[in-house]
This record gives structure tokens, sequence and C-alpha cells, in this order.
């Protein structure tokens, strides 16, 4: 979550409950306490204004809905859902996502909340977050840049799932649809998080999943990760 003068931010909404993923245990009917961890945090669903997706795979999307009186609704319902306008085409027009589509999109869609961005034209959105072209892991990815005076932030959804990627960013996931193409989004989403001294927030690292990339004076990169006091 991302807290400006303005709005309530959430970045990509995970998994999601409940939700009929071909028995994959990793999406499949899942029961996990997201709400609660949300309501711990101080923050109801109605306080949220803004939901920004970095791409549209189940992990990322799932509680963009919640299941409500025997139909999925909106989880956020005073946010505006944006999202990449190639990815949602891809998923709508792709049978191996119609379950996503169906109950994480479209009662979004139904409900008026979702927009569309091209990530290409790299849009400002809520003031001060810049979608920032990312292809590879999906084809129309986007990391997304929080601007606060000299400062920044990198939500790079993912870019990366290892922190072993920052020391060898030629090695990708299996996940990763166009590896070459993603490798080529990791260097240059590196070499620009170094040199403006960014803070990152990943999507998958194990442990701390948030830090810095520096960069050596023989060109190497190392990844930091937030002490005890946590990233800003």
């Amino acid at each position: 979550m991302v807290q400006t003068p303005h709005d309530l931010i959430v970045i990509d909404t995970a998994t999601g409950n409940g939700r009929e993923r071909g028995g994959n245990p990793l999406y499949h009917q899942l029961n996990t306490p997201y709400l609660e961890n949300l309501r711990a945090a101080g923050v109801n669903p109605e306080d949220v204004t803004l939901v920004l997706l970095t791409h549209l795979h189940t992990d990322h999307v799932g509680w963009n809905t919640v299941w409500q009186d025997d139909r999925w609704v909106p989880l956020f319902p005073n946010a505006r859902y944006l999202c990449s306008a190639k990815e949602l085409s891809r998923v709508k027009n792709s049978e191996r996502y119609r379950a996503l589509w169906l109950d994480s999109l479209l009662p979004v869609i139904e409900a008026g909340q979702l927009e569309t961005v091209d990530v290409a034209t790299r849009p400002r959105v809520g003031g001060r977050i810049d979608f920032i072209p990312t292809p590879g892991h999906s084809p129309d990815h986007a990391a997304l840049v929080l601007a606060a005076g000299d400062d920044y932030a990198c939500f790079s959804g993912d870019l990366l799932h290892s922190p072993l990627q920052f020391a060898h960013p030629q090695w990708n996931s299996a996940f990763c649809g166009d590896p070459r193409q993603a490798e080529v989004s990791r260097r240059e989403m590196m070499a620009w998080g170094a040199s403006h001294h960014a803070q990152w927030f990943t999507g998958h690292f194990a442990g701390p999943s948030c830090g810095w990339l520096e960069k050596d004076k023989q060109g190497d990169y190392r990844w930091r990760e937030a002490g005890k006091t946590g990233c800003r």
C-alpha cells in the first residue's frame, strides 16, 4: 500500500481466496487472512481509492474481488482500478485465463471501476506514480515508480523472482513468457534503480521484499535488504 496526500493505493492484489484454479495448490481455493491483515494495518477496503496492477497474472489480481451474496464484487468499492490495455485484451481473449477473467476482472469492469492505460506512454497516475514498460514476464508488464522529490521507489511486480537475479540478470524464472525480453527489461530497471538509489519493493522474494540495489566499482550489482527499520 502507498499513502499519498490524495490517495490510498494498493499495488497488485495477490491471489485471492476461493478461486477455481485447476487444482494448482499455489492458487486453487486458498483461504488466507488477507482481509484480516489489511484491517490490522488500519485499512478498510472502502478506504482504498486506487488499485494499480503491474500485470494480470492470477497471483497479482485475485483480491480485486471478493465473493459476496453469491457473486464476485470489487473488494475496493471506492477505488479506480488501472491496468495495461494490452494485458486486458490478451486476458479477455484467452481461454487459458477464462476463470481469472470471470472472477477477478469482469466484475470490476461491470462495476465501472476498471480503467486501462497505454503503458508505452509511461502514464503518471495518482499525481506521482509512473507506469514503466518492463515487458518479458508478460507481454505488457509494467513496473511502477513512485517519485517524491529526489526519492524514488520501484514496485517491480514480477520483473524479478529472486535477489540472485540482481547478480545474474541473465537468469530467468520458469514463469517468464519471453526470457530474452525479460532480461533486457531487468537490466534497464536495475541500471535506473542503482543510479537513482531507489527503494525496491518486490513481489516474490523470500524474507524481506524491500531493499536497495547498489553498483560497485567493478560494475556488479548488490542487493541490500532493508534492516529492522524497513523501508520508508
